[in-house]
């Protein structure tokens, strides 16, 4: 298993932590107000983090005159900080399982069902697709929301576990996936998680809502 060690500090390995944890770019204002941190000491910390390759700046589209603004994004490259010894005991607690098998994968996705479940009854209201989107962000998942799919920019897992644990792994939020939708019950459905060799992607077809709800 790999270690996502990092030199960062305790600040700097916050506000990265901020960024992995956000489903969208953002502000220098917003990173600061999260943290509490003066706007120039954040703006200091994320240049840091684009110098290092662990966030990318992001022009924001204005009407107004002048430079436009900046977000900022974590990248994929970016060490996991924000759990990382909850993701080094995953890897240990896998470790004690042999090598992932149909069955293993399926009650993987099974459970992974029943967590999604439980998440998206605390969700607040909206439509499926954005709350899948914020959940996981809120789970260190970078996405890109684009018409008819989700594409992960960046997984927590993938440079901290063995291609086999990742196999599990992504059987469990296959099921969270799964099971999130079809909580929401507008009619959003998923495809199967097409693992790629840096990003993923998951296909979104819309349906009927459920008649019940």
């Amino acid at each position: 298993m790999s270690r996502n060690h990092h030199d960062l500090g305790p600040t700097r390995a916050k506000v990265l932590a901020t960024l992995q944890g956000a489903d969208r770019a953002l502000a220098v204002a917003e990173v600061a107000d999260e943290l509490k941190l003066h706007r120039n000491s954040a703006r200091f910390h994320l240049d840091a983090l684009v110098d290092r390759g662990f966030a990318v700046r992001e022009a924001v589209r204005s009407e107004g005159a002048g430079r436009p603004p900046l977000r900022y994004r974590a990248t994929n490259k970016s060490p996991t900080v924000g759990n990382r010894h909850l993701t080094e005991l995953l890897g240990v607690l896998l470790d004690i399982m042999p090598t992932a098998n149909q069955e293993q994968l399926s009650l993987a996705q099974h459970a992974g069902a029943a967590w999604g479940s439980s998440a998206a009854a605390q969700a607040q209201p909206g439509p499926a697709a954005e709350q899948l989107v914020t959940e996981l962000g809120e789970r260190g998942f970078a996405t890109a929301r684009e018409p008819k799919s989700i594409r992960f920019t960046r997984c927590p897992f993938r440079d901290a576990l063995s291609p086999d644990q990742l196999k599990l792994v992504c059987s469990i939020h296959q099921g969270f996936i799964d099971g999130f939708l079809a909580h929401n019950m507008d009619g959003t459905r998923a495809g199967s998680l097409k693992v790629g060799r840096t990003t993923c992607r998951i296909e979104l077809t819309d349906g009927p809502p459920d008649p019940s709800r």
